[in-house]
Parts: C-alpha cells; structure tokens; sequence
C-alpha cells in the first residue's frame, strides 16, 4: 500500500492589482514546504516581488513551510519588494508566532487588506 498524502498542497496563482497572489490550501508540510519554495523563488526571480500568500485554506504548516515563506519574503525584500500573508487560521499563525515570523512578514485578515498592504 502506497503512502499517498491526505491533504497534499495546492498552490494556485493569480495576477491582481500588480501583485501575484497565490492561494495555497491543504496542508502545508515537508514536502509542500520544498516545492512552495521552488515556485516562490522561480516567481520572484521572473520579478513577482509583490505577493500576497493566501493561507485561508492552510490548516496545518511545519517548519519547512515557515522556512519556505521566511525566504520569500527574505527574497522580495532583497529586491525592493514585499510579501504579504492572508487569511491566516489560528493554528498556523500560532506557528507563525513561534517562528518568531508574525514579527517579520505583515499578516492581513483578507485578501484585499493584504493587496492593499503592498503599496
């Protein structure tokens, strides 16, 4: 029997407003971690330096995903650039707090205010 996962990530872009805006929902583990990476750093090298991470549907992250969005945001910063979250659940942004991340990368309850936030 395989170990298929429960609740794999699904990222989906979207451009709006001069920001990409990536909605993210399942849970955001190990494995998610490392390919959320990838598709953030490939974005920000094509010069995505606004983005808004939607976690509305993220229930779960692990320390790979923290590292995934602290580099991100490490990234567009770098380059004159901003990562905003939103839509953050009670589990992950307490993660979030743990990460000592919630200090570092504004968090917003909606997706507009997190737009919005990027000017």
């Amino acid at each position: 029997m395989g170990s298929a996962l429960k609740w794999p990530l699904r990222v989906t872009p979207a451009r709006c407003d001069k920001a990409l805006v990536i909605l993210l929902s399942g849970r955001l583990g190990q494995v998610g971690g490392g390919a959320l990476e990838e598709t953030l750093a490939e974005a920000i090298d094509r010069g995505n330096v606004r983005i808004v991470l939607d976690l509305a549907d993220v229930d779960y992250i692990s320390s790979a995903g923290l590292r995934a969005i602290a580099a991100a945001a490490e990234r567009c910063t770098a380059r004159n650039g901003k990562l905003v979250l939103s839509g953050v659940v009670e589990p992950v942004r307490i993660a979030l707090d743990l990460a000592g991340l919630s200090d570092r990368i504004p968090i917003e309850t909606s997706r507009a205010s997190a737009i919005a936030r990027l000017d």
